[in-house]
């Protein structure tokens, strides 16, 4: 059940607004960008995870209020000099239970950036409901996914394919799971598509620990991905804290910053830039803090050779 939010033509979003009463919060942010003006990089994403957005977007977490803080992300999104292809959320949509109105607040604060003509990518994540979900976004659930049990999706592009992975095992239980049928379609699906890099998408952090608040099936995960040499990076959320490592086959592990909030202080929250060069991918770090130290940082990721 792969969900994507396809671009809004510019009647369709000032429709939206005046269904929402959104206005006063939205217009200015696709006003201004001036992205009607400005040239689509195909090869340029903006990768966001764990929104946490309530029904009531005045709601606060640890003095944060969500909603405003995925506006302020959807205007750094909108005012880069390059407008990104598409945008990929990596679960935890939802602030803490996948409520049906969670999710209709979600899409009307991501309208801006469908407006701007960017796909909205979304996987699940442990504060997700996958039934109240699709019962909020139905339209937006493509006929043709490969998966009765999961939303999970390929999406390809210019330079590599993305799969999206859906690592919700239970609503509010925080370890995750893909399951051995979403790993044999996995499998499958990068078998069919070899000629071109795989960039890997989910919630839940890869973990080998023997009681992990990861992702529990991460072993099996991992046999699947490292001998197939097109699987070049792999992608989540759930920890709500920026990083980079390596795997020993080569794969980059990049654990996304929450647009919501931190566990610790110094932690950023923000999301990230992401171009994808023939040979890698070019990363960076944009904080909703722009005093924050690591506010702009770039990394170059060369891939895996295979």
């Amino acid at each position: 059940m792969p969900v994507h939010l396809p671009p809004l033509s510019r009647r369709s979003f000032l429709r939206r607004i005046l269904w929402t009463s959104l206005g006063l919060a939205t217009t200015p942010c696709l006003a201004s960008s001036g992205v009607g003006r400005r040239r689509q990089d195909l090869h340029r994403y903006a990768l966001m995870a764990d929104t946490h957005i309530a029904a009531d977007r005045t709601r606060q977490h640890g003095g944060i209020v969500m909603a405003e803080h995925l506006e302020r992300t959807v205007r750094q999104i909108l005012t880069r000099p390059a407008v990104p292809a598409a945008s990929f959320i990596a679960g935890d949509l939802a602030f803490s239970q996948g409520e049906t109105g969670d999710y209709r607040q979600l899409v009307d604060l991501l309208a801006p950036l469908r407006a701007a003509g960017l796909p909205v990518h979304l996987a699940l994540g442990n504060h997700d409901h996958r039934d109240r979900f699709l019962e909020a976004v139905p339209w937006a659930v493509r006929p043709d996914r490969p998966l009765r049990s999961h939303c999970c999706a390929v999406v390809p592009s210019p330079r590599v394919n993305w799969f999206i992975l859906d690592s919700l095992e239970v609503t509010l239980s925080t370890p995750g799971l893909l399951g051995p049928d979403q790993l044999a379609w996995l499998g499958r699906a990068l078998d069919a598509r070899r000629r071109r890099p795989a960039i890997i998408l989910l919630h839940h952090h890869p973990d080998l620990a023997p009681n992990t608040v990861g992702l529990k099936d991460t072993e099996a995960l991992l046999a699947v991905i490292r001998p197939r040499t097109q699987v070049k990076a792999c992608i989540f959320g759930h920890t709500h804290r920026w990083g980079l490592s390596r795997d020993e086959s080569g794969i980059h592990m990049i654990n996304l910053p929450p647009t919501a909030y931190v566990f610790r202080e110094e932690f950023p929250s923000g999301w990230v830039e992401a171009r994808v060069r023939t040979d890698g991918l070019d990363l960076r770090l944009w904080c909703l803090n722009d005093r924050h130290p690591e506010h702009g940082r770039e990394v170059q990721l060369t891939w895996r050779p295979g």
